[in-house]
């Protein structure tokens, strides 16, 4: 029997990278898995490997209307959803680059980042949360980042976003553990995925000599977690965020490179 035997586990930002990752390990387990992306056509091709009773919906997580039908497609085809994984995030050379100091930053891209980091977890939150309840709770995984605690040269949006997410977490957990619900967070260090590598080639060999482990960060690491924290293992575990960095933030000081987790 799976870890999340029968669980229904919605994914966001699940076309590539540690979505993919964490909707083939969910699926792995057990849990009947809904692929969430902007990307749809990566979304259903994540799902079709995953195979199974695996699903993939339209998601936009700029948009308030799409978070809403989202959830109540999942509702709609499965009556509950147990587990959402939160990760969906603005990421990329578009968003790295023009991600600067706090003078740099440009108010667009400020808003444009709290917009896809922190509103579009809120309000999934928010629309989950009262059919979470009512089917007698489940567990709420946020995609936070080790950019979130602590400072760096630059990523000053992005940084300050997934530090929003840590205090979201938290508020969720308070408010909402007594009713079963647990809402978690895990902070990324550099995980290699084909959309860093792409914006970054260089960036796993600098980050391996900022670690405390042999090699960098895998989806899988993620993922692995993920699992942990959505599986009854955790079921006394609420309000909390795991680093999960290879030791990255006990060894060496922030650089605008390591704060790009995906």
């Amino acid at each position: 029997m799976g870890r999340v035997e029968g669980k229904i586990a919605l994914v966001t930002g699940g076309a590539a990278g540690i979505g993919a990752a964490t909707a083939a390990t969910l699926a792995r387990e057990g849990a009947t898995v809904v692929v969430a992306d902007i990307n749809t056509d990566g979304a259903k091709q994540t799902a079709e490997r995953i195979g199974g009773s695996a699903s993939a919906l339209h998601f936009d997580a700029t948009s308030p209307e799409s978070i809403e039908s989202l959830v109540g497609a999942v509702i709609a085809q499965h009556g509950r959803v147990d587990v959402v994984h939160n990760n969906a995030a603005l990421v990329g050379p578009d968003a790295w680059f023009t991600d600067g100091s706090v003078i740099d930053t440009s108010i667009e891209m400020w808003d444009r980042a709290f917009a896809t980091n922190v509103r579009s977890i809120f309000l999934m939150c928010k629309s989950a949360l009262p059919h979470m309840v009512a089917s007698g709770g489940g567990s709420i995984i946020n995609m936070a980042s080790v950019g979130g605690l602590r400072g760096s040269p630059a990523l000053t949006a992005y940084g300050t976003t997934k530090a929003a997410v840590i205090g979201l977490t938290r508020f969720v957990a308070a408010q909402h553990g007594k009713q079963g619900v647990r809402c978690n967070a895990i902070a990324p260090g550099v995980i290699r995925t084909r959309q860093l590598l792409d914006a970054v080639p260089e960036l796993p060999v600098k980050a391996l000599e900022a670690v405390a482990s042999p090699r960098v960060g895998e989806p899988e690491d993620i993922a692995n977690m993920v699992l942990f924290l959505a599986s009854e293992e955790s079921a006394f575990v609420n309000g909390e965020t795991y680093r999960v960095d290879g030791g990255a933030m006990v060894t060496a000081p922030a650089s605008r490179d390591q704060g790009a987790q995906k």
